[in-house]
């Protein structure tokens, strides 16, 4: 067949110099390396980087911020995303700096979690899932703001693709392994529950499936968890007086633990609102804020199921299987034991079903008699959940100075003449103030403790009602 075709060329064939293709090859990286570019444009929405710090960024901040102030991290949250911010925030108090930063960070995860799929997928459609995952409101809304979900969910989809190259032996064992350990790494000191909540699936898979039994893959996820659990160790001796102290006071953080079936609050919030709780003072309104979201989010679903299907006598049919059952476990334990709704949780969830969505889109792109049809569909769908995302994206985001307005208020509080050293309940005041403030579950006695000489020096003056916007403030005497 090559001698044939050789044959039919023109004789001055070989004279010619040889066009380039317009685009690149369908397995080409550059596929997500556009991607990746598009998700950094769409995060520089003014609205984003001019999105106020919110009360869990400031606790992740305040230990490595270039403001002066008393609050410190909290015992149940991981250092790592605050790390990420740290060359910003170190040096800069600018909002804006930080947002363009944090964007530039996560932008280039996503390109990195994506090519730990390559091979696993043709590029294309690796691009098609990082298309689908990026376009989420919920996603370009993390990825400016110093939260560890977001990166969960790059390291969910990150470990996934490494594990599935190391026990498929698609890559020397010198690069995956090392690869996988500090992803592990990376999850954990994010947030230490991510060890339950997003590495336990890929933990448990090379021991139950017979065929990726491999020792050295487990060895090299352990390294990675223990030497993030070491670090939450040297955390607990430095701040909160070892990790038995630390374990306790993170006990004390709501929401209790238990069972809290919250599936509807989790429904509600796929249509809007970033957080829904049953308690006040944040309550979840009945009201749904875009209900036509969810026309997109059925049809993602329909699609998920569809790229399953279609792959199920593949030999892909294990990394589906495994993006599926990761994906699903972190959801349903955030069902089963989180009180409220906030869509930042299931980020590692949605990261791995747009692989399984993206397999359906090439399934309908790809089918022979009816492949213009397909694309039509496939492109209504992918405009159509970018579109309504940046809506929903857009409306709640003007709401941002409303809920967040805590240096607002922190002039207030100076005005009336507070200035360190002092303290109050109110960690996100108090970080703008320079007050020591407690975090959600503690008491300020606790923080207290923890400061230069213990509660000794400190004297409470209680505030009269609607004069200040807290009620008792610890100073020095």
């Amino acid at each position: 067949m090559q001698q044939t075709r050789l044959r039919e060329q023109p004789e001055d064939a070989g004279s010619r110099p040889r066009s380039r293709p317009a685009l690149p090859g369908p397995d080409s990286a550059a596929w997500l390396a556009l991607i990746s570019v598009l998700f950094f444009l769409a995060e520089l929405l003014p609205a984003l980087l001019k999105l106020p710090l919110g009360a869990d960024e400031i606790t992740y901040i305040a230990r490595t911020s270039a403001h002066a102030s008393g609050d410190f991290l909290p015992p149940v949250h991981g250092h790592g995303v605050g790390l990420l911010a740290a060359p910003v925030t170190l040096v800069s108090t600018s909002l804006t700096v930080l947002r363009v930063w944090m964007a530039l960070l996560s932008a280039a995860a996503l390109f990195l979690s994506l090519l730990c799929w390559r091979g696993l997928r043709p590029a294309w459609v690796l691009a098609v899932a990082g298309f689908m995952f990026a376009s989420l409101a919920i996603t370009q809304l993390s990825g400016v703001q110093v939260y560890p979900d977001l990166w969960a969910g790059f390291g969910a989809l990150a470990i996934t693709g490494l594990l599935l190259q190391a026990v498929g032996r698609r890559l020397r064992p010198r690069v995956v392994l090392p690869a996988i350990a500090f992803v592990a790494f990376v999850i954990v000191m994010m947030r230490p529950q991510n060890i339950v909540f997003v590495l336990a699936p890929t933990l448990l898979a090379p021991v139950v499936v017979r065929g990726w039994r491999q020792s050295r893959v487990l060895v090299a996820m352990g390294v990675g968890v223990a030497v993030g659990v070491l670090e939450w160790v040297a955390e607990a001796y430095l701040w909160f007086g070892g990790p038995v102290t630390r374990f306790r006071l993170a006990g004390q953080e709501p929401p209790t633990f238990g069972i809290h079936f919250s599936l509807l609050m989790q429904v509600k919030t796929m249509s809007g609102p970033w957080y829904c709780n049953p308690y006040p003072p944040m309550p979840c309104t009945p009201q749904f804020y875009y209900p036509a979201a969810y026309l997109w989010w059925v049809a993602f679903g329909v699609l998920a199921g569809l790229g399953l299907y279609t792959v199920w006598r593949l030999p892909s049919k294990s990394s589906s299987v495994l993006a599926l059952v990761t994906g699903a476990w972190g959801a349903v334990l955030y069902v089963l034991l989180v009180p409220f709704g906030a869509p930042r949780y299931f980020l590692p969830t949605w990261s791995l079903f747009a692989i399984l969505a993206a397999d359906g889109i090439a399934w309908l792109v790809t089918r022979p008699r009816q492949r213009a049809a397909g694309a039509a569909v496939a492109a209504v769908f992918l405009i159509a959940g970018a579109i309504s995302q940046h809506i929903v994206l857009v409306g709640e985001t003007k709401t941002a100075g409303e809920v967040r307005p805590f240096e607002r208020q922190a002039k207030v509080l100076i005005h009336m003449g507070f200035k360190p050293p002092c303290a109050f309940g109110a960690p996100s005041l108090a970080y703008y103030v320079g007050c020591i403030g407690s975090w959600s579950g503690g008491t300020i006695q606790q923080a207290l403790q923890h400061s230069p000489g213990g509660m000794k020096g400190w004297h409470l003056i209680r505030l009269p009602p609607n004069k200040s916007l807290v009620r008792y403030i610890w100073v020095r005497r």
